[in-house]
């Protein structure tokens, strides 16, 4: 294992257990027999630190449920409670630590991790969607988003009272009773009007394409600062009355040089 594993897995243990802000850096470095000023050499900061760890968390929790074996006689409805419990005990499997990120997560004004926060809510809900339509079919494409707002609904509020509250529920009962929830609502879908239209669907994907895009900067680019102005000159230009086709095929090939949005920058040109 190298030092920096070394060091996230000894951050989650003191983090569980003093908090954030009572562990220090040199409580850290010293769990893994190294300096303080060696620490260094591996994170910025302990906020970065914080973030390596949640990025490993939810890379773990997408790349088991991609993992995950599903039974062939197992009902679409079955095989999505049965994801739904795989990442709630994900999460539930270190129930101290997330103790720690509910209470203790310094977000206020440290921009890393406020945009981190949003791209692991996008990537959670990309999840949602495509294990809604799997279960349930293209039908309930226009209830796509209601659907994915009420299933993370449902487990945020389930999450807070077994995490805060200390509560034991049983995790297949839940992610069972959830499951059936979802699809009593897609039978009486042609009785009901979706909340999220597709006119508002268009906007949010625009904009969800371009926050995400922003996070990702963020968080990657070794240009942040010119990548942060192409984009925002580029959402600029494609909210005039006549938009420049040339700049914008300028903006869109200069943005898609960062790897880590080229998929985002293509939706876009593809979404116009």
């Amino acid at each position: 294992m190298d030092k920096k594993q070394e060091l996230m897995n000894a951050a989650v243990h003191l983090f569980s257990i003093k908090g954030f802000h009572q562990t220090s850096v040199q409580e850290i470095a010293y769990a893994v027999d190294i300096s303080k000023g060696a620490f260094y050499k591996h994170y910025d900061s302990k906020e970065s630190l914080l973030v390596s760890i949640l990025k490993r968390y939810q890379a773990e929790t997408l790349q088991g449920l991609e993992r995950l074996e599903i039974e062939e006689d197992l009902s679409p409805k079955n095989a999505f409670a049965k994801k739904l419990a795989y990442e709630l005990e994900s999460i539930l499997a270190d129930r101290d630590f997330f103790i720690m990120v509910f209470k203790d997560m310094p977000t206020d004004g440290n921009e890393q991790l406020t945009a981190l926060m949003q791209e692991m809510r996008s990537s959670s809900s990309k999840f949602h969607k495509k294990m809604l339509l799997d279960a349930f079919g293209q039908r309930i494409e226009p209830f796509l988003e209601d659907l994915t707002t009420v299933v993370e609904g449902i487990q945020k509020e389930y999450l807070i009272t077994i995490i805060l509250e200390n509560r034991q529920l049983s995790i297949d009962k839940l992610s069972r009773f959830i499951a059936s929830s979802i699809e009593a609502i897609t039978l009486q879908l042609d009785e009901m009007e979706a909340v999220f239209t597709k006119t508002d669907d268009i906007g949010f994907s625009i904009d969800s394409l371009f926050g995400d895009m922003e996070t990702k900067i963020k968080l990657y680019s070794k240009n942040t600062e010119r990548m942060l102005a192409s984009l925002d000159l580029l959402r600029q230009e494609l909210q005039q009355d006549e938009p420049r086709e040339f700049l914008i095929e300028a903006l869109t090939d200069y943005l898609s040089q960062e790897k880590q949005i080229e998929k985002e920058v293509l939706l876009l040109k593809n979404h116009r």
